[in-house]
């Protein structure tokens, strides 16, 4: 018999007794019979006009620094490098951090953009979730991203909302409320389960 959940508690899972792996496992099962011909096929044959998927975006606030995983600096002074030491990828020239081996066994599906800069000096959410600045976001109330896509797109289907936030608000302002939908108005805010 296939097993598809780990028995037995423990393991990482959650008070539901699923950990993200799992719940990854089940999706990937119920994808798995499909190929991209047949959705297309599918879609097509439900008559959807406008078949638009949905942008999922990932965004998880802090975490360790650049120069800690990916621009380590083993040849610079000891109060310059950071503590960590650099180990080969499968990509040649190319060098992680130590505690990132599994990543370095698959660097070549990564990209590392290291020629990014902020217009202003600041450590703001702002930037990742509206692409504007603190100043411009407060000064504009620009809206998150998914509450463009919701103005623009709207949702892929009338029973789903057009834009799930399930990053939680935060007391430093900076951070402070990464799905503001800002001056297109309440109807694209997300919805935060």
């Amino acid at each position: 018999m296939l097993s598809i959940l780990r028995g037995g508690a423990g393991g990482g899972g959650f008070c539901d007794g699923l950990s993200r792996r799992d719940f990854l496992r089940i999706g990937g099962l119920a994808m798995g019979g499909l190929t991209l011909p047949q959705i297309l096929a599918a879609e097509e044959k439900a008559g959807r006009r406008n078949p638009h998927k949905a942008v999922i975006m990932v965004f998880l606030p802090g975490g360790p620094s650049h120069q800690d995983i990916f621009d380590l600096k083993p040849d610079a002074p000891a109060e310059v490098r950071g503590e960590f030491k650099p180990i080969k990828t499968n990509v040649p020239g190319i060098e992680i951090c130590e505690h990132l081996p599994r990543m370095a066994a698959m660097m070549d599906k990564f990209t590392i953009i290291r020629s990014l800069v902020g217009a202003r000096d600041e450590h703001a959410s702002t930037i990742c979730n509206s692409g504007y600045t603190v100043f411009e976001t407060s000064r504009n109330h620009a809206p998150a991203l998914g509450s463009v896509v919701s103005r623009l797109q709207g949702p892929t289907d009338k029973t789903v909302p057009a834009f799930v936030g399930l990053a939680p608000k935060m007391g430093h302002m900076p951070w402070a409320d990464p799905g503001d939908p800002g001056f297109l108005g309440l109807e694209h805010a997300p919805l935060k389960p």
